[in-house]
């Protein structure tokens, strides 16, 4: 029997959820796949690239983005050819790209109905949208709202 696992890293239980559906998904679509890794010193500019990102990042902080800091981990991972080095890296990428999608899910996210695409009004004392229930592993902003209100009843509508 495997013991429970806890996840204290705020976001990451919920990313695990989503990337194990994504893996189910991939696995019914393709099975179990082996293929060569392609790393290493046939990737020659691979190196050149992560040291150019990793400069990058590090000269100024302003311009360090998600996309260079997750770049510059793909390409040392894309670099490597030991094995043991090369899982170091991707647990790299899988974290980084952990940390963005927890960035991406933590932002406000403009409510816009999913039926007639115009912002949905925010009322503190009163509901002014509905939709369905994340599934699990998906963030609130990630599921369509659409307008509550009677003067949208097409919106009303379409929201079931």
């Amino acid at each position: 029997m495997t013991a429970p696992l806890f996840l204290q890293t705020p976001g990451l239980r919920q990313f695990a959820t989503a990337l194990d559906i994504e893996r189910q998904a991939q696995l019914t679509k393709w099975g179990e796949q082996q293929h060569p890794d392609g790393t290493g010193p046939d990737n020659a500019n691979a190196r050149e690239l992560a040291d150019g990102y990793r400069a990058h990042n590090d000269h100024d902080p302003t311009e360090k983005t998600w996309q260079t800091i997750l770049l510059e981990e793909v390409y040392e991972a894309l670099a490597e050819s030991d094995l043991v080095k090369l899982r170091a890296e991707l647990v790299q990428v899988a974290a980084v790209a952990a940390a963005w999608i927890r960035d991406i899910d933590t932002r406000p996210h403009p409510m816009l109905c999913a039926h007639c695409g115009e912002p949905i009004p925010v009322d503190p004392h009163s509901h002014t949208w509905h939709g369905p229930v994340p599934a699990p592993g998906q963030p609130y902003s990630a599921v369509p709202r659409y307008h509550l209100g009677v003067e949208y009843p097409e919106c009303r509508k379409a929201g079931g």
